[in-house]
C-alpha cells in the first residue's frame, strides 16, 4: 500500500496522491498561462503596433512588431510631435485604412496641429490651420474624412470631422467637454467621450452620433462612475471599449459595452494603489486623482486584443502600453515598456507593409533602445 507523509506544514506532501494533485494544479495553472502566451504569439505573427513615446528625448511616433522586435522611428522630428500636456491618455495618431498614410499631432509650428505623412515618400503635410489646439485624430474607415477634437482658449473642446481632399471642415457637436471620437467599423457612427464633468457634469458620459453629427444619444448603463479617456469600437461594430472609474473598486478600469448598453463587463482586476505612500502628491492643488489611469484603448482587427495605456503616476509622469484579451480572460500584459511615456497605441494596418520600406531591412534597436531607458 502507497504511503505518505505530513511534515508540520500540510503543503509539503512528499509522497503519494495529494503529490499527484498538487503537480497536476500547478501543471494547469502554468498550461493556461501557456495558453494566453500562445495566442499572444499567434497575433504577434501578423500585427505591428505604433505607439507615441519620448523614449529618444522628444515625442514621436514608433512602429514595431507586437513582439518587441523591427522597431521604427516613423516621425523622427527634433521637435515634440506633441508634449505630454496633449497626450495625456489621448490618441495622438491615427492610420488611413490602407496603411499608406498616418495623421498624428504635432507641434512644430508652435501651436498642437494634425498632419498627415506619407509613408511611403515619407513627405508631411499640415491637414488643420485653425488657431485653436487640435488633438485625437480618428480615419474614417473609408478613408475619406478625419475626425479630431478642438480645444479653445477657455477650455472648451468640440468634435469636428474634415475631409482629407478638400479640407472641407463640419462641426459635429456643441455642448463642450467632449472628446476622444472614435468611427464605427461602417463608417456611420462615431462613438465619443463627454468630460463635462468639468462643467457641471450634467453631460458626462459615452454617447454615439451619426457620421453627420445627428441622433446623438447616450449610451445607457455606460456610467457606472467617472467616465475616463478615450473609447474605441470592436471590429464587429457590436461593443464599444472605454475606461471608467468605479466607486467601490476605488479606481479606473477599462471596460467593454454593447452599443444598446447591455452587457456591461470589467475587464481589468485589482483595487487602488497607493499615492506616493502616504505622503501628498507633487501637486497639492490638485484633486487626488484615482490610480492607476487608464486611457487611449485600441482594439485589434480580429477583435481578440484591446491594447490600452497604464500609468501608475500622478498625470502620466510614466506610462505603459498593456494589452488584454477582450473576452476578459485573463489580465492585462505589459507590451510597451522601457520608456517615462508610451503612450496611444494603434494596431497598424496590414497594408502599411505593402507601401512602406521593409521593416524586416531596418536596423532593429528596440533592444538598445531597452537597455538605456529599463
Amino acid at each position: 500500500m502507497m504511503r505518505w507523509t505530513r511534515i508540520e506544514d500540510p503543503l509539503f506532501l512528499i509522497k503519494g496522491g495529494l503529490v499527484y494533485y498538487t503537480m497536476l494544479g500547478i501543471v494547469l495553472f502554468l498550461s493556461g498561462g501557456l495558453l494566453f502566451i500562445a495566442n499572444w504569439a499567434d497575433a504577434a505573427k501578423s500585427d505591428r503596433i505604433s505607439f507615441a513615446s519620448n523614449r529618444g528625448g522628444n515625442f514621436d511616433i514608433y512602429v514595431r512588431d507586437i513582439n518587441g522586435e523591427h522597431a521604427r522611428n516613423l516621425t523622427n522630428h527634433p521637435t515634440d510631435e506633441f508634449g505630454p500636456w496633449a497626450g495625456i491618455g489621448l490618441p495622438v495618431h491615427t492610420w488611413s485604412p490602407d496603411g499608406r498614410f498616418l495623421a498624428y499631432v504635432s507641434g512644430r509650428d508652435g501651436v498642437f496641429k494634425i498632419y498627415v505623412m506619407d509613408t511611403r515618400t515619407r513627405e508631411h503635410r499640415r491637414l488643420t490651420h485653425r488657431r485653436e489646439k487640435e488633438l485625437a485624430p480618428a480615419w474614417s474607415p473609408d478613408g475619406k474624412w478625419i475626425t479630431f477634437v478642438s480645444h479653445d482658449n477657455e477650455g472648451d473642446s468640440e468634435i469636428y470631422k474634415m475631409e482629407v481632399k478638400s479640407a472641407h471642415l463640419v462641426q459635429l457637436t456643441d455642448f463642450g467637454g467632449n472628446e476622444h471620437p472614435a468611427w464605427s467599423p461602417d463608417g456611420k457612427q462615431i462613438a465619443f467621450v463627454s468630460l463635462s464633468h468639468n462643467r457641471g457634469g450634467k453631460r458626462d458620459g459615452l454617447y454615439i452620433m451619426n457620421a453627420d453629427g445627428e441622433r446623438l444619444r447616450r449610451v445607457p448603463n455606460a456610467n457606472r462612475g467617472l467616465i475616463g479617456k478615450g473609447c474605441a469600437w470592436s471590429p464587429d461594430g457590436k461593443q464599444i471599449t472605454f475606461s471608467v472609474y468605479i466607486p467601490n473598486t476605488r479606481r479606473e478600469h477599462l471596460c467593454v459595452i454593447d452599443v444598446d448598453g447591455r452587457n456591461f463587463r470589467q475587464l481589468t482586476r485589482g483595487g487602488p494603489i497607493p499615492i506616493l505612500g502616504n505622503k501628498e502628491p507633487a501637486f497639492p492643488l490638485l484633486p487626488r486623482p484615482p490610480l492607476p489611469e487608464i486611457g487611449s484603448p485600441a482594439w485589434s482587427s480580429d477583435g481578440k486584443w484591446i491594447a490600452y495605456v497604464y500609468s501608475e503616476t500622478i498625470l502620466w509622469q510614466t506610462a505603459d502600453i498593456y494589452i488584454i484579451d477582450a473576452a476578459g480572460n485573463g489580465r492585462g500584459q505589459p507590451l510597451v515598456t522601457g520608456a517615462r511615456q508610451n503612450l496611444s497605441p494603434a494596431w497598424v494596418p496590414e497594408g502599411f507593409l505593402s507601401v512602406s520600406p521593409s521593416i524586416e531591412k531596418q536596423t532593429t534597436v528596440w533592444g538598445r533602445l531597452k537597455e538605456k531607458t529599463d
